[in-house]
């Protein structure tokens, strides 16, 4: 299954994979160098909203990956 987007934050600490099957959800990865860890599974934009606010990374800290 292949993510219909990509992004990272500024820091490149997180990436974000969106995944549409056949809700929407969305893979984060804490990202350090080389490693990456395990994935977070978010279910629905409300979930990824929540997630952003609590580490305070608002849209337009996100690039596309």
């Amino acid at each position: 299954m292949d993510p219909s987007a990509v992004w990272r934050d500024r820091q490149h600490r997180w990436r974000i994979e969106a995944y549409r099957a056949p809700d929407l959800r969305f893979a984060i990865y804490a990202t350090s160098g080389p490693t990456e860890s395990a994935p977070l599974w978010l279910f629905g934009m409300s979930a990824l909203a929540r997630w952003l606010m609590t580490h305070a990374i608002s849209l337009d800290d996100l690039e596309v990956d």
